[in-house]
């Protein structure tokens, strides 16, 4: 044996090994994972991404490899993943048995709530160890929340509009419900017994609502003309980008902000009617 390939030996082994594993190469079987995924400072790890996962910008241009209920196992293969991340509660449990089968790595994610997307964040900051950059992203999110967080002892009615025809609401186990009670408002329909319920205008009418939020560009046209009539209508009309709050992600954040600008200007106008003045020198 050679000196130099001697000494290439006594370095091998001298030498520490490094810490460092190769990048992983991940898909995501739902939008705002990819969401979440880029948020902890992984997104350069994304080879594929769900169908309707469009944000940021650089996942929509990633192969989509279906949805929740509709996967192409041969795309995904092709694609060689290292790991997978699946939605816990969302993706079919049946789904990710099968993609275990076929020898891929599956990780689920809980993040149903609000409470639950911080945490989201740190795990896959762990798998695809970017924990610095993560915990940052966990924190800011923590931190603009509890900024945003309203207490009060009679809290603003919200209707939340998911669809117009026909008309569909989210209960109080689902995250809008979350961020319309951070915001210092209740959900009138929060005791439905399904998440997702189908409605009358009847009921949200019955329920008189202080504030309807809706999701589509034409979601306010079955109220617009009952306004006329306060008796009948009497409420604030608020367009909320939907997936600013039906993505459990790090958009929280701006359906957040935006829900409690609307919360507080009809607390505002409670304390201030518009045919009442405030008394001199600021007294209520």
């Amino acid at each position: 044996m050679s000196i130099r390939a001697c000494w290439a030996g006594v370095l091998l082994l001298i030498l520490p090994v490094s810490s460092v594993s190769a990048a992983e190469r991940v898909i995501t079987l739902a939008p705002h994972l990819a969401e979440l995924v880029v948020a902890a400072g992984a997104g350069d790890q994304l080879v594929g991404v769900s169908r309707f996962s469009d944000f940021p910008p650089q996942v929509a241009v990633l192969p989509a490899v279906g949805d929740a209920f509709n996967f192409n196992y041969e795309q995904m293969l092709a694609l060689q993943p290292t790991l997978l991340l699946a939605w816990a509660g969302g993706t079919p449990a049946s789904e990710i048995a099968r993609l275990r089968t076929l020898g891929l790595r599956v990780e689920t994610v809980q993040v149903q709530r609000l409470n639950d997307v911080a945490a989201a964040l740190r795990q896959v900051g762990r798998l695809l160890q970017t924990e610095d950059v993560a915990d940052i992203a966990a924190q800011s999110f923590t931190d603009q929340l509890d900024a945003l967080r309203v207490d009060v002892d009679d809290p603003v009615a919200v209707y939340f509009q998911v669809s117009m025809a026909p008309l569909y609401t989210l209960n109080g186990n689902h995250v809008a419900s979350d961020v319309i009670r951070l915001c210092g408002g209740r959900n009138v329909f929060a005791d439905a017994p399904m998440l997702a319920p189908q409605i009358s205008r009847e009921a949200v009418l019955a329920e008189q609502p202080d504030v309807i939020l809706y999701s589509g560009e034409q979601g306010a046209t079955p109220w617009q003309t009952l306004r006329s009539n306060p008796q009948v209508l009497d409420a604030v009309l608020a367009r909320i980008p939907p997936d600013w709050l039906t993505r459990p992600g790090p958009r929280l954040v701006k359906g957040a902000k935006a829900v409690c600008e609307v919360l507080a200007g009809v607390r505002s106008a409670r304390s201030f009617p518009a045919d009442s003045h405030p008394a001199p020198g600021g007294a209520r």
